[in-house]
């Protein structure tokens, strides 16, 4: 696998497994009823029941975490072209994502703001930006 296809794993593969988790958790979630909208049909996929408390911090936290992941990566994409650049990334990153769950509480983005989504998204973002400096630390991408 070349280092590009490598990268599209990591941008689109955590949206799918989020979005995945999302579908089976809260089906009457923001971004399901988009997507629902966008390809014409209502998405069905099996749901699970939430009652449990790991699957509460599953629902609530794992999908932020796959965005954040995702984010790093597709930030290093399209702006770093080497290892050293990564930490510039990150701290694009970080402050967007931080800011995206602040405009929730101010309502101007739909959804629900926790505190805890930030500190999720800080260390999945944390997690793709080591993991893009053990990757391409010795060779420029």
């Amino acid at each position: 696998m070349n280092r590009k296809m490598i990268m599209a794993v990591h941008m689109t593969g955590p949206i799918a497994v989020g979005a995945l988790i999302y579908g089976m958790a809260s089906p009457d979630v923001i971004f399901i009823k988009k997507a629902s909208d966008f390809i014409g049909k209502t998405i069905q996929i099996p749901v699970f029941s939430a009652d449990d408390v790991f699957l509460r911090l599953v629902r609530n936290y794992v999908p932020d975490m796959m965005w954040g992941y995702s984010l790093v990566f597709a930030l290093f994409f399209i702006i770093g072209n080497h290892a050293a650049d990564v930490w510039m990334v990150f701290w694009i990153a970080f402050p967007f994502s931080a800011a995206m769950e602040m405009m929730q509480k101010a309502s101007f983005v739909p959804g629900t703001f926790d505190v805890f989504d930030i500190f999720a998204e800080f260390f999945a973002e944390t997690a793709a930006a080591c993991m893009i400096h053990q990757l391409y630390s010795r060779e420029e991408f």
